[in-house]
């Protein structure tokens, strides 16, 4: 039986933006009046579905941060402290300093890229793995989804690397860049089962985005349809050949080539019948739902047949991303998604791609 001594530090508000089309949670006082006021606390189920995925071979001593309200085995579990309700990046500072006390061979941390960055500033000889449950999780800490948790441990023999942690450049967004920066370094383990960090392309392709443009208005694809168009440089300039402007980091719908909700929230989107889905996965990681458009209810993308959900990107980009991803909340929808997706590179040019 396989034996392992991991530390658990969970950030509560972690994702809590998703829904209300926030870009990031990092507004704590904001993320904690929203939950005060009646919004759903998602980390609590990501977190179950990561822990429910270890397989019973494997025998783990839990030394957690608090007593979250979480089901592990009792006889198995040291507790550090009690759970603390408004936690802020100081109260993670803390308990990672407490845990790094510890003999541990993993930290486990679920939250977002905020949360990575404050872990890995205390834990620098103890290795740290992400279960994805923020809004956006550029950086390259993170299981491309929670359920992959037990596949890692069962497989992961203990070998790390030194590698770069990003977040969001807030700076840049006001002027409609999507760019990403280095917050710190961290020690990660090796494994299939992670997810690469985000690289941010070129988007002075402007042959490519034309011709893809020039498609979509020569097949009327915009007409007599309600589409909802995904975030990123790729679908914002795709959409500036077609005469509309959408939202960088956000979720636009489109009803009859016209922009009827710009930067969609999880409400605003139930609201609406869609009949197709439009995204771009997001460089070098390959996610095409879950990370930075997490508002996107998985009732919505499981109503449509998987036609009409077009994938789009540049050749660069996707040359650069051999396989695509899914964690769309629901583990039933990201099976039906499996499977070869054809990704649209130019005019009437395609590539075939697979989600795993």
């Amino acid at each position: 039986m396989k034996e392992l001594s991991i530390g658990l530090v969970i950030n509560p508000i972690a994702g809590v933006g998703a829904a209300l089309a926030w870009k990031g949670t990092d507004d704590i006082q904001k993320a904690w009046k929203a939950i005060d006021d009646g919004m759903p606390q998602p980390i609590w189920n990501i977190v179950s579905r990561a822990l429910t995925s270890i397989p019973k071979n494997i025998s783990i001593n839990w030394i957690l941060a608090s007593n979250y309200p979480i089901d592990l085995p009792q006889e198995n579990k040291i507790i550090l402290s009690n759970f603390q309700k408004y936690t802020n990046s100081e109260t993670t500072h803390q308990l990672v300093k407490e845990l790094t006390n510890h003999d541990l061979d993993l930290i486990l941390f679920a939250g977002g890229d905020g949360t990575a960055s404050d872990v890995a500033k205390f834990s620098k000889q103890i290795p740290i793995m992400g279960i994805p449950s923020g809004v956006k999780i550029y950086s390259p800490c993170f299981l491309h989804k929670p359920e992959d948790l037990g596949s890692f441990l069962q497989n992961w023999e203990g070998e790390t690397y030194n590698e770069d942690l990003l977040d969001l450049d807030l700076n840049n967004v006001s002027k409609n860049i999507d760019l990403t920066q280095i917050t710190t370094s961290a020690l990660i383990p090796i494994t299939q089962k992670k997810q690469l960090g985000k690289i941010s392309w070129s988007n002075n392709d402007t042959h490519t985005h034309r011709l893809i443009a020039e498609r979509i208005s020569e097949d009327k694809l915009l007409e007599n349809s309600t589409i909802l168009i995904g975030p990123g440089s790729t679908m914002k300039t795709i959409f500036e050949h077609l005469g509309h402007e959408t939202t960088l980091l956000g979720v636009d719908i489109i009803q009859n080539n016209e922009i009827i909700i710009k930067d969609a929230n999880f409400k605003d989107i139930l609201g609406v019948t869609i009949t197709g889905i439009w995204v771009s996965p997001i460089g070098n990681q390959g996610h095409v739902f879950g990370r930075g458009n997490r508002q996107i209810p998985a009732s919505t993308i499981n109503q449509l047949p998987n036609s009409q959900i077009l994938i789009f990107s540049t050749l660069e980009k996707i040359r650069n991303t051999q396989f695509l991803y899914v964690d769309t909340g629901d583990p039933e929808l990201d099976k039906k998604l499996q499977g070869y997706f054809p990704i649209i590179t130019g005019y009437h040019e395609e590539i075939m791609r697979k989600i795993l």
